[in-house]
């Protein structure tokens, strides 16, 4: 990354948790989130119907919040702090606020429902790339439900269906939990969700989820599958799986469920069950059998706002593009070997597409752009076996706007640049039919375009001739110097022509100089 420009601490206290993320950013060009911090605070615990917030828990969250504080200072970061659900509907907020400015030295914003909907949206137009659906976010005290039109925000609204509300209304009867305490509350949480009229998805649309609870049935989920990514940004959670895991909940008591159940963090297995059935009562009402997993919440939100500020919306015009240059830039992979790597791996593609022989299209053209822009940043890790390091960093920080699954053949294109025969592996049942075959090609050409890209063709100057025959693929250099006037290597047909590039393409390179 360049130099950092600045850093800012968001804090966000929740019902349940309190939760602070330190960006480092640049605007507009790049950011990396350099720590979060979470600690359970409980601050709705024990409100009631009367919704006044007790002494203990306010106690709690101030502590906390003198807390993150510290660290936001230590760290030379700009404070933004919002409060959500708990501080909202209580009675005696006003209290709360002020000893949260005299004890801790933060000062509260109290986010009223659409607001928060609407940050829980930015996050997700942000984090997935989505523009038309339904975000749900589920936390504590409340649920989010927004709706998102061509990557807009267009309403949102907040109902008192937490996972921690929710357990203490109907779920703390028995241990486990009773048949007939379970069926009331699938019947109150219907209810309310059918007080959203437009929470229904339209063609193409979809289902995204947001939040403690969410994040934690993915992670549950992930490792009942045995999937093989460990991320859960971008994961899809099929409302059949998540049924049976809510029938596996019903039958456990609260101190067994976070040893049965792999993946249940320990501060939320008392309050799992409400929140799933929350997001499975979420997906039959808006007709979803997939929930769509994103990592970023109201945290994020606000940090893409500032990241992006003044766009109105303040939404990254092309998510994929910029994901792939973040996270070249926060590895110092954004250098000009790699805009010459790209610009030769898509010159040689655009060349071997238009004979129309080799099952060429625009989604692999945008992979192996994504390939080579990252194939370096291994370097960041150690230069031997940089490949295996660059897809290492690509498939366990996510690019935000692929797929799981282009993510895994953008990765293992960069693990085979330099040798290797591409397979699959672990990451077969991702994958698509004829993905292994397309594994080949794109490796052939990042393997090919790394040796052009040191050549005097590049060096020098702009514009990549290629011209392809029956049995060669001809490549137009330029004499001469390089950049600054240095003399450069002129890459030999033998260090271009890898075995892989003349078995799946059928031709060799020729290397031709002109001028």
């Amino acid at each position: 990354m360049p130099p950092v420009a600045r850093r800012l601490g968001i804090i966000d206290l929740g019902s349940n948790s309190a939760r602070l993320l330190v960006a480092e950013y640049t605007p507009g060009h790049s950011f990396r989130f350099v720590a979060v911090l979470s600690r359970r605070v409980r601050l709705s615990e024990g409100m009631g119907a009367g919704n006044v917030l007790s002494a203990a828990a306010m106690a709690r969250a101030v502590d906390t919040l003198a807390r993150f504080r510290r660290y936001c200072e230590a760290h030379g970061a700009r404070i933004v702090a919002v409060a959500t659900a708990a501080a909202r509907d209580a009675v005696n907020r006003r209290e709360f606020l002020a000893q949260a400015r005299a004890a801790a030295g933060v000062r509260l914003r109290v986010l009223d429902g659409e607001d928060e909907a609407q940050l829980g949206s930015l996050a997700v137009m942000n984090g997935l790339g989505m523009r038309d659906g339904i975000v749900l976010d589920v936390g504590g005290g409340s649920a989010e439900v927004s709706r998102l039109s061509r990557g807009r925000f267009v309403r949102g609204v907040a109902l008192p269906l937490g996972a921690v509300r929710l357990t203490e209304s109907h779920l703390s009867h028995a241990d486990p939990v009773r048949q007939v305490d379970a069926v009331r509350l699938e019947a109150h949480i219907g209810e309310t969700l059918d007080t959203v009229p437009w929470m229904r998805l339209g063609r193409g649309a979809r289902l995204a989820g947001v939040g403690g609870t969410v994040r934690a049935l993915a992670a549950i989920d992930r490792l009942d599958r045995g999937y093989p990514l460990e991320l859960s940004h971008g994961y899809e959670l099929e409302r059949s799986r998540l049924d049976r895991l809510i029938g596996r909940l019903r039958a456990l008591p609260v101190s067994k469920r976070a040893r049965a159940v792999p993946g249940l963090p320990s501060d939320r297995a008392d309050i799992i069950l409400a929140g799933a059935m929350v997001v499975a009562a979420a997906m039959r009402r808006a007709g979803a059998d997939r929930l769509w997993v994103c990592r970023d919440g109201l945290r994020e939100g606000i940090f893409y706002r500032e990241f992006l500020r003044p766009a109105q919306p303040p939404v990254f015009e092309n998510l994929r593009e910029f994901s792939v240059l973040n996270l070249a830039r926060r590895h110092g992979g954004d250098t000009p070997e790699a805009a010459r790597t790209a610009e030769a791996a898509l010159g040689l593609f655009d060349a071997l597409r238009a004979t129309g022989k080799f099952g060429l299209g625009a989604a692999e053209r945008e992979w192996l752009w994504a390939a080579a822009r990252l194939c370096a940043i291994g370097r960041a890790v150690d230069h031997m076996d940089e490949g295996r390091h660059a897809a290492y960093l690509i498939l366990n920080s996510g690019l935000p706007g692929y797929s799981h699954r282009e993510s895994a053949l953008v990765a293992l294109t960069c693990r085979f640049a330099s040798a290797g025969t591409p397979k699959l592996g672990a990451y077969d049942h991702l994958c698509a039919t004829g993905d292994a075959g397309r594994l080949l090609r794109l490796a052939a050409l990042l393997r090919a375009a790394a040796g052009l890209a040191s050549s005097a063709m590049l060096a020098s100057g702009p514009g990549l001739r290629v011209r392809v025959t029956a049995d060669s693929v001809r490549v137009g250099t330029q004499a001469g110097a390089g950049a600054h006037g240095r003399p450069v290597w002129q890459a030999s047909p033998a260090f271009i022509n890898d075995d892989l590039f003349v078995r799946v393409f059928r031709r060799a390179i020729e290397v031709r100089t002109e001028g």
